[in-house]
C-alpha cells in the first residue's frame, strides 16, 4: 500500500472524505469533497470551519511523514480562514523546516475553482526518544 493510500484509510480520513494524492519528498497534497454533513449552515454548504482544518491538518502531516515514514503527531497547528468554503476542497502542504524533534509545515486550502480559503502552518513532533516513535513507545511498537 502506497503512504497516500495508507493515510487516505485512516478512519478519520474515511469519515471526513479526505483524500491524499501525493505524499512524498517533504510534499503533500489531497482533496475533499464538500457535502451537506460539513456544512455549518442549515440548508446551504458552507464548511465548519474544522473542515479546512482537518484537510489542512492531515495534509501536513502527510508532508511530513513522506520524509520519516512513522507517525507524525500534531503539536501545534495555525490557520487563517480567508474565505468561506462553498466547493471541494485541495489542499497541498511543503515542509518548511526539519528539525532534530519536531518539523513545520505550511499549507494552503484552495476551493476547486482555485480560491484560496485558507492559510496554515503546522508543526509535527518527529522523533521520540533512542529507539522511539513521536508517540513515546518503541520502534517496533512493542
Amino acid at each position: 500500500m502506497s503512504l497516500p493510500e495508507l493515510l487516505t484509510a485512516m478512519p478519520y480520513c474515511d469519515h471526513l472524505g479526505i483524500e491524499v494524492t501525493v505524499a512524498e519528498d517533504g510534499y503533500a497534497e489531497g482533496s475533499l469533497d464538500l457535502a451537506a454533513e460539513h456544512s455549518s449552515v442549515p440548508g446551504r454548504v458552507v464548511a465548519h470551519g474544522g473542515v479546512p482544518y482537518a484537510l489542512a491538518d492531515t495534509i501536513g502531516g502527510a508532508a511530513v511523514i513522506s520524509l520519516h515514514r512513522a507517525p507524525t503527531p500534531t503539536v501545534d497547528m495555525r490557520i487563517d480562514y480567508l474565505a468561506p468554503a462553498r466547493a471541494n476542497l485541495v489542499a497541498e502542504a511543503e515542509v518548511v523546516r526539519d528539525g532534530g524533534s519536531v518539523a513545520v509545515a505550511d499549507v494552503t486550502v484552495r476551493d476547486d475553482g482555485g480560491a484560496r480559503v485558507a492559510n496554515a502552518r503546522g508543526v509535527y513532533k518527529t522523533g521520540g526518544g533512542e529507539g522511539e516513535t513521536a508517540w513515546g513507545g518503541p520502534v517496533d511498537g512493542e
